[in-house]
């Protein structure tokens, strides 16, 4: 069966109302690291894969692989890896980390930035960085840094789903786009 975000959703509602209802949610963190843990194991071993998803495979027996590869033995998460693994939707685990997470940074009034950055820099410039989106949209930032070397210059920045293209390299082909649709001259790589 094919692994619906809109399902996904779902049944990461429901883990919510029933953290919620037990009192449990502020243990949500820890559900949140068992299921990118199966999703990582799930997306670098084709053999557990292959296991995960066999139909041949006694539904029990995937329960405690997936449990086991998790590291998390806890009641409500592994009633619910049964309930997912008898209604055949293990393959939902991956859309499950991401929305279950999302739905941590929103609780926790965090929110993810990506900079991207063409050499490394010091840590006072990345602070600054920090500090300015920070004062934009008055949330915690969780800030994961990259270096790409394509850049040239500037800086490329992914909050949450919105992407901002601040580099040399974006503005060159914001360049090039421009002057290709007025029917100007050759295109030129960048």
């Amino acid at each position: 069966m094919k692994a619906s975000y809109f399902l996904a959703s779902k049944y990461a509602q429901a883990i919510l109302g029933t953290l919620e209802e037990k009192g449990e949610i502020s243990r949500l963190d820890e559900y949140v690291e068992a299921f990118q843990r199966l999703k990582k194991a799930l997306e670098s071993s084709e053999t557990l894969r292959d296991m995960a998803y066999s139909p041949l495979i006694p539904p029990k027996y995937i329960v405690t692989k997936l449990k086991d590869v998790s590291e998390f033995d806890d009641t409500i998460f592994v009633q619910f890896l049964e309930v997912l693994v008898d209604k055949g939707r293990q393959n939902l685990i991956p859309f499950m980390s991401h929305i279950l997470y999302q739905e941590s940074l929103e609780r926790e009034k965090v929110v993810e930035v990506r900079l991207v950055l063409p050499n490394k820099v010091t840590n006072t410039i990345i602070n600054q960085i920090k500090q300015a989106i920070h004062n934009k949209t008055g949330r915690k930032i969780k800030l994961i840094t990259q270096f790409n070397e394509d850049l040239i210059g500037g800086l490329q920045l992914y909050i949450g789903d919105k992407f901002f293209d601040y580099s040399v390299k974006g503005f060159l082909e914001d360049i090039q786009s421009a002057y290709a649709l007025s029917g100007g001259g050759e295109i030129f790589e960048s």
